[in-house]
Order: C-alpha cells, then structure tokens, then sequence
C-alpha cells in the first residue's frame, strides 16, 4: 500500500490545491481497499479521530499530521448495500436491496465485529463468552458515499467537506441538493450561505431557494442534451466552486421512488431486518452480463491471469471510460480507472517478454497510466470537466502505447 500512496503523491504534486491532494489521497487507499488473503480480511488501515479529519488515512500506527491525535486502526471495504439504509445487507456484488427494491449501490464502510449486549468493537471477528461468533457490522465513513442521492450527478467540492449533486428532473429545471461528508443534507442554517448561478450556452441563471428549503434552483429553458457550469459559493465572500454538469435525459429521483415503493409495500408489521452477510473475495470469474439496471463499467472485475485477456480487459476499461466521461458521470469514472491500472500493473510483469524497444515504450506507458488513473480518480470527484478531459488524453495514450507494444497475436 506504501508504494500506491507514494505514486499518488508523485502524481498529484502538481495540483494547486492542497484540498484536491487530500481528498485524492484518501480516496485513493479507501476505493482500492480490498480483502487481504489470509483470513479473507481487508487490510489495517489508520484514520484520525478528530471530526474533520477523518479523511485521514495511513497504512501504518502513528499521529494525525494535522491535529497531532492517534490514529486509530480501522478495516475498509467496498460494499454493494442499500442506497437509503446503508449496511443493511452487505455483499461483493450488485443486486437489489430487499426493502425498497432499489438498485444496491457501491460504498465504503468500515468493517468490525461485536457481540450481543456489547459495545466493544474488534477489528477481526471471534467467539463471544457464550459461543456464539462475534456480528459484522458496517458503518459509513466520512466520503464513502458519493452516491447520488436524487437520481442525479454528486459530486465533491475543494474544500473536502462539501458535496452536492445536480439534476434535471424535467426540460429546462436544473435543481442542486446540497450535503456534508458524510452525504447527509446540509443543515438548513449553513445551506442559506449557499448560493450560486448557472452558465448555459453562455447565459448566466441564478441559483435560488426552493419553496420547501431543500435545494437551489434555476429555470434555464434549455432541451436535452444539456451541459451547464454551476459556480457556487458556500460562505459569503468565498470564491465560487465551478462544477461541469451534462445531462442526455431526465433524472429520476430515486430517493422518492424507493420511498414510494416503501410506502407501497408496508404492512402493519416492521419488516424484519435483513442480516449483512459477511464481505468475501471476489469470485474468480465475473458474470459476462451486468445485473439489470447497473453500469457494466462499474462491474469489477478479477484481473485476466494471461496476456490476450488483459489486453482485451485495458481496451474495454478505456473504452468505458471515455463514455463515462462522454455522459458526464465523472464520479463513476474511478472503478473502471483503478480495473485498468491494476490490469497495466499486471502487465508489467509480461514486459520481459517482449523486445528491448518494446520494452522502452511499455515501461514509461504504465508508470503514465497508473499516474494518470489516480488524476482520473481526483478530478472526476471534484466534477472539473476540463481536467478530467486532459487527464483521460494522457491515459487514453498510454494505454494505446501498451497496447501497440504487445504483438498482434497476443491481442
């Protein structure tokens, strides 16, 4: 793990945010956490007590760089769960959530185990005094959720704390939900600090407070497909934060429907909780079709254990991501980002396979890929067209770089 926070930080010096640097970084440990092998169990990692700093995250025991606090051991997984009841089930693969019958999305969660009657909390599971093997539980952790919560496209501001997320319910109506780290609303008294304005087709419209209180506004009288800028400040007096939207159709607001189908479905008595299953490693080999309803580029995938499959799984991956980005949805653009860097890094140790010059083209093309899926990553949480544009060119040639460099009849 070292070595991947060493090569973000090398990737990112360049940024001029400080807050973009953070929030990579810490993105980076907790969206490629995975099950270690011995005991199928996610690595240790260390995070800061301190409300504020909990995007803090080492590999190893010591001090909060910022506050000076000790940082606590915790286990990180990515989890496919419940989009309005997080850590209700707990599994490794899409589905749907047995209460609402939504779709089941990807967060990360932090992963510990208790008994009975207890509050203590241990980071690797065991027998309780009367027998019984200690409960998982799951709970969500400061930016491991960012997943829309109205249907439409969330992302995270600079300041690494504010987050919102942009929809277009119907023609012309842009509307902007507002939410803390932990994608919980925006208390009522700090949203009246927000506001903002929307840039179309190089017409400005003003952002303005719903009747109900519970996002900003505009009527920007555009058609599908639509791309706009919305340019928002948080505090007065504070420099606005620009985020690039596009939308090809409507959103759908998902919360309302999952709270509609709840309503439908309720009977006299509570439903009965379902109980998490516990987190396994992913299966050796993946189903050739995405679950109705879920991207198939945020399926994951095992890495191909042969050269003609890992070079059939980079394409795909860049091909996905260049339609995500095409689409707008640049939050989703780090898993299919991280599946190729890992698959190059895979490769990498194929290279003394081929020629000498092939050698010299595929060495500087995967230390360029993996430097540029981390950029993906950041940018793409921060919604920055502009920049996750530029970071793609330069990952989309490095991956034609390795491609062309592998001879034709392995591909």
């Amino acid at each position: 793990m070292r070595s991947r926070v060493l090569i973000l930080i090398l990737a990112l010096a360049t940024l001029r945010s400080a807050a973009t640097f953070r929030s990579a970084e810490a993105f980076a440990l907790q969206k490629t956490a995975a099950p270690a092998k011995k005991d199928n169990l996610p690595p240790l990692s260390y995070v800061c007590p301190m409300p504020g700093d909990e995007d803090v995250i080492e590999d190893k025991p010591g001090k909060c760089r910022r506050c000076g606090m000790t940082l606590q051991p915790i286990r990180l997984v990515s989890i496919w769960t419940c989009s309005q009841q997080p850590g209700l089930v707990a599994q490794q693969q899409p589905g749907k959530c047995p209460v609402d019958g939504q779709p089941l999305v990807q967060m990360t969660m932090a992963v510990s185990w208790t008994c009975a009657g207890s509050s203590t909390e241990s980071t690797k599971p065991g027998t309780c005094a009367d027998g019984t093997p200690m409960k998982a539980t799951y709970k969500v952790r400061p930016h491991g959720n960012h997943n829309p919560q109205h249907g439409g496209q969330f992302f995270m501001a600079p300041d690494n704390w504010h987050h919102l997320e942009g929809t277009y319910p119907s023609a012309g109506l842009f509307r902007v939900f507002f939410y803390d780290d932990y994608t919980k609303p925006l208390p009522r008294a700090q949203q009246k600090d927000v506001s903002g304005e929307v840039v179309v087709n190089g017409k400005s419209f003003p952002l303005t407070p719903a009747a109900n209180g519970r996002y900003l506004e505009a009527k920007v009288g555009t058609e599908l497909p639509v791309a706009m800028q919305a340019k928002v400040t948080f505090k007065p007096g504070e420099k606005a934060n620009v985020f690039d939207f596009s939308f090809d159709k409507y959103t759908k607001d998902t919360a309302t429907a999952a709270a509609t189908t709840t309503t439908a479905a309720a009977k006299p008595a509570a439903p009965k909780p379902v109980a998490p299953k516990p987190v396994a490693p992913a299966p050796a080999t993946a189903p050739a079709t995405a679950p109705s309803g879920v991207d198939p580029a945020l399926i994951p995938l095992p890495v191909p254990d042969n050269v003609p499959d890992m070079l059939a799984q980079l394409r795909t991956r860049t091909e996905q991501i260049g339609s995500l980005i095409d689409r707008g949805l640049f939050a989703d653009v780090y898993v299919p980002a991280f599946q190729a860097k890992d698959v190059a890094l895979a490769l990498e140790q194929h290279q003394k396979e081929l020629p000498p010059e092939k050698q010299q083209i595929t060495e500087p093309a995967i230390a360029k890929l993996v430097r540029s899926a981390y950029l993906l990553d950041a940018f793409g949480d921060l919604g920055n067209k502009q920049q996750i544009s530029a970071a793609f060119t330069e990952f989309a040639a490095a991956s034609k770089d390795i491609l062309a460099a592998f001879p034709s009849s392995s591909r």
